[in-house]
């Protein structure tokens, strides 16, 4: 990596747990760089894994759908959030940057409702539906500004999902 492609990192403190595994202080700036280099040279195909996860975020819509209950709020959204996790975890690094940008606008949404209903159901099934076309497609990167479009389209679905609910209520 060059002076002019050297990006800013961001720091995290490490928890206690990981210091103990891996051990504190500075990482060996050679393994840092061959690991980036690894991360930007990756020439293997995302989709399989993608639609593996897509297919698991199908199954849970399904599962979901076919049972609403409240009674059982934080499994089905923990069953809806695990393949999202997958998606945004492992689309970034396999150059689908438009896949994680979209997985996390879908976790924070997923996170924050406080009931699974129909209407709720019907923005993960489009957040699904519109991946599974990215990833078929391959469409790499960040999608441009088609890409910009369909980000803002799903915050503007959460927040209009946010709205009819603060007006319910």
């Amino acid at each position: 990596m060059n002076s002019k492609t050297k990006k800013k990192t961001k720091t995290y403190k490490a928890s206690l747990e990981l210091q103990q595994r891996i051990g504190t202080g500075p990482l060996n700036p050679i393994l840092i760089e061959r690991a980036q280099r690894a991360i930007e040279e990756n020439k293997i195909d995302f989709s399989p894994l993608g639609l593996q996860y897509l297919s698991e975020l199908h199954e849970a819509l399904e599962s979901v759908e076919k049972n609403i209950d409240p009674s059982k709020l934080e499994e089905q959204k923990r069953i809806l959030t695990e393949p999202v996790m997958e998606l945004k975890a492992n689309a970034t690094i396999f150059h689908y940057s438009l896949v994680g940008n979209l997985a996390n606008i879908m976790l924070s949404f997923l996170e924050s409702i406080t009931e699974i209903d129909k209407d709720a159901l019907s923005i993960v099934r489009g957040h699904h539906d519109s991946l599974k076309a990215i990833i078929g497609g391959k469409m790499t990167g960040d999608g441009g500004q088609n890409g910009q479009i369909m980000m803002n389209e799903l915050k503007d679905a959460c927040a209009r999902y946010y709205k009819k609910r603060k007006k319910q209520g």
